[in-house]
């Protein structure tokens, strides 16, 4: 097995890096990118996010063991990251939805629950089912000719809305992993992802009533250590009228981001500070230094939004969503594009071709273990192919910068990376592998060897 530094050499580029809404919670995106025309290929391994071209970076296998489910932590509305070079930096969980007139813009879905399956597998739902432990009834309701719809190489079937609410959470998990391996499953194969806390906690500030938040809680189940859940078209029964089922389907794109302060006070050591936020190579010196100092020197005024230390276009996209504008390119940002482009002041646009992103990381990064620095791309690599199906940034105690998904509804976050990893490597077919800028890196060596 190649060791982790081996040079890289290109492997496929038709692995997925997904867009995760879930960790970013986003219901249905490739149904919801096809209704724009963007409608892209899932994979079966990572059933959850949108397809897109990938890096193809063969750098071996490492197994992980699959996560083990966990109950979640209590809430926390402010916390401290472990202190570092960084500085002392305060954390807020937020969440965001899709703004109302990109949601007023898509067809809500059919009420009506469905399950599409290959025609080839007909003959094994029964095992199936009889695994997930359904009642014998359900299965021949399900199974009945008289209930199926043939569509190409499809079969549908349609479980009733009692019977599909009464299946436990164990069954769903299992029906539903499988049902998430076919594209045609759009909301099982990218559901909703609830990360680090619970449904209640999740939808607590949201506007959808407490009867339809106990439905989703009813309805959900576990994928790995993360609550899912798929039933957006069961939930639309609910609604009471037409705006409230818009703001059910707007609920369910919801996502939580950090946000970050920077504490500063005439105890910082702003030396260290501005060295590690300008890599220890002196970049964008000349921009964070002035400010930190003011600052750190100014009684009164003791702490600075960390989106003021990030990059130009960073500080652009950071908490927004993709504009159509962006579709004049023929293809929308992914995880890939925002990550490459984290230093750059205009975005290099021809990063949106997988071939050329996969270039530039050949040509300008050499591979890095932790603990990784600021500005280090963090690839999320198949143990199997090496195909890198993700990538974000590292910030700082393991803060990262993501976009989870090339699609309209998937925005720019600051995320944990355990929960960036809770989203991509729940299987424990991955693994994730750090990337530093070559110049970046080269400076660096230099000016500690000075």
């Amino acid at each position: 097995m190649p060791s982790p530094t081996t040079t890289f050499v290109p492997s496929s580029l038709q692995a997925n890096c997904r867009s995760s809404r879930r960790s970013t919670a986003v219901p249905g995106a490739g149904w919801l990118a096809g209704l724009l025309l963007f409608t892209l290929s899932l994979t079966v391994a990572q059933g959850q996010i949108t397809s897109a071209e990938n890096l193809g970076l063969n750098l071996g296998q490492n197994t992980l063991l699959a996560p083990q489910a966990q109950s979640a932590p209590p809430a926390i509305s402010v916390f401290d990251a472990n202190p570092g070079p960084w500085g002392k930096l305060q954390c807020t969980y937020v969440f965001l939805e899709a703004p109302k007139s990109l949601i007023e813009g898509f067809s809500l879905p059919s009420p009506i629950p469905r399950w599409s399956f290959p025609e080839s597998s007909l003959a094994s739902l029964p095992e199936l089912f009889a695994k997930a432990g359904l009642s014998k009834s359900l299965i021949a309701a399900l199974l009945s000719p008289t209930t199926q719809v043939k569509e190409g190489t499809h079969v549908h079937l349609f479980p009733p809305l009692a019977e599909l609410e009464a299946i436990t959470q164990e069954s769903r998990a299992v029906i539903y992993g499988e049902l998430a391996k076919d594209p045609a499953n759009e909301y099982h194969a990218d559901p909703v992802l609830i990360i680090g806390t619970t449904v209640e906690e999740w939808y607590k500030g949201s506007k959808l009533r407490p009867e339809l938040i106990a439905k989703i809680q009813k309805l959900s189940y576990m994928r790995g250590e993360t609550i899912a859940f798929s039933d957006i078209p069961a939930l639309l029964n609910y609604a009471q009228s037409d705006s409230e089922a818009r703001t059910i389907f707007k609920a369910c794109t919801r996502t939580r981001t950090l946000m970050v302060r920077m504490k500063l006070d005439r105890t910082s050591n702003a030396e260290q500070i501005i060295n590690y936020w300008t890599v220890g190579a002196g970049l964008r010196r000349k921009d964070l230094e002035p400010l930190i100092n003011s600052i750190v020197e100014i009684d009164g005024i003791d702490d600075l939004g960390l989106v003021h230390v990030l990059p130009a276009l960073v500080r652009k996209l950071l908490y927004t969503y993709p504009g159509l504008d962006m579709a004049k390119y023929g293809i929308m940002p992914d995880c890939h594009w925002t990550s490459l482009n984290f230093f750059n002041f205009e975005p290099h646009q021809y990063l949106l071709d997988a071939r050329l992103a996969t270039s530039q990381v050949l040509e300008q990064f050499t591979p890095v273990e932790p603990p990784y620095q600021y500005g280090d791309i963090l690839f999320f690599l198949d143990n199997t192919t090496g195909d890198a199906y993700h990538s974000c940034v590292h910030l700082a105690d393991n803060i990262v910068y993501t976009k989870n998904g090339r699609n309209l509804l998937s925005p720019w976050l600051l995320m944990r990376l355990e929960d960036v990893k809770k989203v991509y490597l729940y299987k424990g077919n991955g693994r994730v592998q750090g990337f530093r800028r070559k110049d970046i890196a080269a400076q660096k060596s230099v000016k500690e060897g000075e």
